[in-house]
């Protein structure tokens, strides 16, 4: 259930411009970007999802009052792991806060870790400050018109706060045993890409058509599927 506050993102359009003569286009650009990705983000169902909000809300209250002991101090060996697993050389996020302010930490930054993560997971509560990010628009190309809405992607990338980061890595390693998918789902997995995918597919198309019988395959692509997710209806 402390999953559930990760997904109170606090959306922060930047472009930068060099050149002082394009801060009126900055500004309105950003502004224009903001209002698109919001868009994007709209469920096809709002009411749906507010209900699903208000019954989120309400669960999470219910643990919130639930001061209990029943979950058990995050190890320092996790967090330990989790940071060597960081990379170097990577942006920060809004606070400013890098992976080598972490990676070059000593044992006392693991123990206030521990301590912290603990406390977020007994209380189902996440701090406002890790769950905000920099959502950062991208080019289709870099040879583009920057000003223009259309050269830009339409998922940007979302710059996150190191500490957020950790927290995440530390659930994936604690509680991977609970945190499983279908055996169809080839994506976003762990030994698992398209490769899989792939001969998933082909693999029966072969076997039948070498055999003479003919082979039907529909296909559907939902359009911003993961962008207009019901992400509280999934909790």
């Amino acid at each position: 259930m402390y999953l559930l506050a990760l997904h109170n993102i606090i959306i922060v359009a930047s472009v930068c411009f060099t050149h002082p003569k394009h801060n009126d286009d900055s500004n309105i650009l950003s502004q224009s970007l903001l209002t698109f990705i919001k868009n994007i983000a709209q469920p096809n169902s709002p009411g749906t999802d507010s209900k699903l909000s208000q019954d989120v809300k309400a669960l999470l209250g219910v643990r919130l009052n639930d001061h209990t002991t029943d979950v058990p101090v995050v190890a320092l060996g996790d967090i330990e792991q989790c940071i060597m697993d960081l990379k170097h050389n990577k942006t920060a996020g809004y606070d400013g806060v890098v992976n080598e302010h972490l990676i070059f930490s000593d044992h006392h930054l693991r123990v206030h870790l521990s301590l912290l993560f603990t406390a977020m997971l007994r209380h189902s509560f996440v701090p406002d400050d890790l769950c905000k990010g920099i959502i950062v628009p991208l080019l289709k190309s870099k040879h583009g018109d920057a000003t223009s809405l259309d050269m830009y992607r339409g998922r940007p990338i979302t710059l996150s706060p190191v500490l957020s980061k950790v927290f995440e890595a530390v659930l994936l390693r604690i509680d991977k045993d609970y945190l499983i998918s279908d055996q169809l789902q080839y994506g976003f997995k762990e030994n698992s890409s398209c490769a899989h995918a792939l001969f998933a597919v082909t693999e029966p198309i072969q076997h039948f058509t070498n055999r003479g019988s003919k082979v039907y395959c529909g296909f559907l692509d939902a359009s911003k599927a993961f962008d207009k997710l019901l992400h509280n209806g999934i909790f």
